[in-house]
């Protein structure tokens, strides 16, 4: 029967995977007499930090080398699941962590204007990780049972439950930290002990989680980001061109990076890099429209919106800014900005539901045309209400 461990390159994983390599007596009998159906499986999501690669590469690789076990690295292809997956490699002798991917999550992100949401089910890693996982198990197994073992630890009995109830019918989970009672502190005792080095947390760089669940992983996360402004400017950006079009958004529950890092010791220059960074970047004028519907019967509450967002015109951002500051002269409309993003407000959502809001702004060229297929209905409703009030200015 195959063990497939799903492989997430963070301390628990990583523990995990040292003790069941190193200890004979940590294995699941599936593994007793040898480890040659052993595959070690991971999902790149595209946006890995790179020390964490490095750190992969320096002290798990070569073990998996030395004991033969197989190292799978795949990835989503594309937007659609029709798209299907990348097996970026498939060897027993794994050398690199292929961190870059496919089909990056960070580029759904700004195709869309929009960053990942830290709220309710983490639906972003269950489309560019789980699901990819599954595909592969799916063509591997062809029904046949399988053991999967996956990292949860003993303080996440939520996640060990939801884990329960996904995957593959034909699975049979096994879940090794649980067993052995070991929580995110004992993972990285044992790391340390066998390893010698202090292991870094696993996630995207624009991980909303990161940065907004502890003052310790805040703390963690901007220091990485100093450590590696390439990346930081990917992340930047993203927000960026997500709160140009709405200036709700933002990468920490609706607060945004930029100025957490700010305040940060060496903050400051990181920005100035960012800056430099967007006038190097070709930039967009888009025109973004929003139609929100209404609870049933209470025209107080939002309904869930839709919205069409297309580019108008692209060139220099001193270009750009100022093609936006004539449209704000031809509307009649002031050209507003919060100090660093600049939006003419045509229309602005009412008080009432359904509403609409419409807004011109400048940013990185990076966003796709899109229209949410709801979204003709909800605008037409939204002009029409006989309640909406205008606050255009």
């Amino acid at each position: 029967m195959n063990v497939v461990f799903s492989y997430g390159m963070g301390a628990n994983g990583t523990a995990a995977l040292l003790r069941l390599l190193l200890e004979l007596g940590t294995r699941p009998p599936e593994l007793a007499t040898d480890l040659s159906n052993l595959i070690v499986i991971t999902a790149q999501t595209g946006d890995e930090f790179l020390d964490t690669a490095v750190m992969v590469e320096q002290h798990v690789y070569p073990l998996l080398a030395e004991h033969r076990v197989r190292t799978v690295q795949v990835a989503r292809a594309g937007h659609y699941e029709r798209d299907g997956i990348v097996v970026l490699d498939d060897t027993r002798e794994p050398i690199l962590c292929l961190t870059n991917g496919a089909y990056a999550l960070s580029e759904e992100m700004v195709t869309t204007a929009t960053v990942p949401q830290s709220g309710g089910v983490r639906k972003h890693s269950q489309k560019f990780k789980a699901w990819v996982i599954d595909q592969f198990i799916a063509a591997l197994t062809g029904g046949e049972s399988y053991v999967h073992v996956m990292g949860y630890d003993a303080s996440e009995p939520e996640r060990v439950a939801g884990d329960l109830a996904l995957g593959l019918p034909n699975k049979i989970p096994f879940y090794p930290l649980v067993a052995w009672g070991w929580d995110w502190d004992a993972c990285e005792r044992y790391i340390y002990a066998r390893l010698g080095v202090r292991w870094k947390r696993s996630h995207c760089v624009e991980c909303p989680f990161a940065f907004s669940v502890t003052k310790g992983g805040r703390e963690r996360t901007i220091s990485r980001l100093l450590a590696h402004p390439h990346q930081a400017m990917d992340a930047l950006t993203m927000e960026y061109l997500a709160v140009a079009c709405n200036p709700k958004q933002g990468l920490i529950a609706g607060k945004q990076l930029y100025d957490l890092i700010a305040a940060w010791p060496g903050g400051p220059i990181l920005l100035e890099l960012f800056h430099r960074h967007l006038d190097d970047v070709e930039w967009a004028v888009y025109d973004v429209r929003r139609g929100f519907g209404s609870k049933p019967g209470d025209a107080m509450k939002r309904g869930r919106p839709a919205r069409s967002m297309r580019p108008l015109v692209t060139g220099s951002r001193a270009d750009m800014l100022a093609r936006l500051e004539r449209a704000a002269g031809l509307l009649g409309r002031r050209l507003e900005t919060d100090g660093r993003h600049y939006r003419v407000w045509w229309r602005r959502r009412g008080i009432y539901f359904p509403t609409v809001e419409h807004l011109l702004t400048a940013a990185p060229a990076l966003a796709h045309h899109k229209t949410n297929p709801s979204f003709p209905k909800l605008w037409q409703d939204g002009l029409m209400a006989p309640r909406q009030l205008e606050l255009a200015i």
